[in-house]
């Protein structure tokens, strides 16, 4: 009898390295293996769709295109304000402008020649002179500096101008007298002559004449004096222009070479003068000296004058000061020396009544009172200290801007932030 074998069952630990590759481990019989990609294939349709459900889910970027259009919309909207702004500014400035006299004045401003070795200034006095053109009382600083000396400041309106003046010699060892603000500035065209004097003379010869005095002339207005004497301005025709001679120099023989220039005005009565027994006579021009100006000189005559001072203004407060209407004309001073230095345009109450009394005491003594080496910028500030020289009564206001001094409202100057009164 014979025994039956054992089967040979493999240990299931002993799995030899040959084994097949179907060949699992024990537990694999728990967890099924796992099924094959390409059983599980999405159709790109059903993919589109997962991902756009899950773009959903996250926040996205601004798109590029939306970005742009945010852009474009911003600039359009900017620039339809700025529009409106410009027209804003340009409405507001045509409708606080005040136009220009259509008269002779304005035409001689544009087509001005200036006195040279050749030919004097040109033209000086043209039809309708200063028809339309009502005089304000404010004063040319420096009037030369000017592209068109004199008729500048007479186009605005202005009642007085200035001259600086200097003692030389011309090329053919003449004397004279040259206008400028230093002596670099000096040239032999540029006399007191040729810019002012002669030019004076034409305007009021061709003022003075029987045609011009029958259109200038109502039947109820007088001249100077209840005289038929005309002055520079048409409209008023009583109101006297001062011309302000700033010497530059000290000396007898600038003082001699004044008073002999001034004969062409004198003969023809056309300056203003004093005498004991009239007193003060207004003419249509009065001569007032400054800066170097010897005041002896001015006073050493007792029986008559043509020539009037500049007199300090911070110095008049004296009982027995020697400075009157009979001698003077301007009480000046600059504004700074007058009440120290005038923070942001707005004087302070102890500043406004030390001007209050300077100008008060002018008036007492019956000179007119004015402030120089005012600021000039910024604009605001400037404005506000014409208006407060204005409001003390400060006789004449000294302006360089002679449009913005004479022909503007200075609370309008500037609109939404830009500056037209110098337009």
């Amino acid at each position: 009898m014979f025994s039956q074998a054992a089967p040979n069952i493999p240990n299931s630990n002993s799995i030899s390295s040959d084994d097949t590759p179907s060949s699992f481990s024990s537990s694999d019989h728990l967890f099924p293996p796992k099924p094959r990609t390409r059983f599980y294939h999405i159709s790109p349709r059903r993919s589109a769709a997962y991902i756009q459900q899950l773009a959903l889910r996250i926040p996205r970027r601004p798109h590029f295109r939306r970005i742009a259009w945010s852009v474009i919309v911003i600039l359009q909207l900017t620039a339809i304000g700025a529009l409106i702004w410009l027209a804003l500014i340009v409405t507001v400035a045509n409708r606080l402008r005040i136009p220009h006299p259509h008269n002779g004045l304005s035409e001689i401003v544009q087509t001005y020649s200036a006195p040279n070795a050749t030919h004097p200034a040109s033209p000086t006095w043209l039809k309708d002179f200063s028809n339309d053109l009502i005089p304000v009382q404010c004063h040319s600083h420096n009037d030369y500096w000017h592209r068109v000396p004199l008729y500048e400041g007479l186009a605005a309106g202005c009642v007085s101008t200035e001259a600086d003046i200097w003692i030389g010699n011309t090329p053919d060892g003449q004397v004279d007298l040259f206008v400028g603000h230093s002596k670099k500035s000096l040239s032999q065209s540029r006399t007191l002559r040729s810019l002012y004097l002669d030019p004076l003379v034409d305007i009021l010869t061709h003022q003075n004449s029987v045609t011009s005095q029958n259109l200038t002339h109502s039947a109820d207005t007088e001249g100077f004096g209840n005289t038929s004497l005309t002055g520079v301005f048409s409209m008023a025709p009583d109101t006297s222009l001062v011309l302000l001679l700033d010497f530059k120099i000290t000396g007898e023989a600038i003082w001699t070479e004044v008073v002999s220039q001034l004969d062409g005005l004198r003969s023809r009565g056309w300056l203003t003068y004093w005498t004991p027994a009239e007193g003060v006579v207004q003419r249509p021009i009065t001569i007032v000296g400054s800066g170097d100006a010897p005041f002896d000189a001015i006073t050493a005559n007792t029986t008559y004058r043509d020539i009037f001072y500049d007199a300090p203004l911070t110095k008049l407060s004296d009982v027995d000061t020697a400075y009157n209407s009979n001698n003077s004309y301007y009480a000046s001073t600059s504004l700074s020396e007058a009440v120290g230095m005038v923070m942001f345009g707005s004087f302070t109450s102890k500043q406004k009544s030390k001007a209050a009394g300077q100008v008060q005491r002018a008036e007492d003594l019956g000179l007119k009172s004015r402030y120089w080496d005012t600021p000039g910028w910024p604009v605001g500030w400037r404005n506000r200290i014409w208006e407060e020289l204005v409001r003390l009564q400060a006789s004449v206001l000294n302006a360089d801007d002679l449009t913005a001094a004479a022909r503007w409202d200075w609370e309008m100057c500037v609109v939404a932030g830009v500056n037209i009164c110098n337009k």
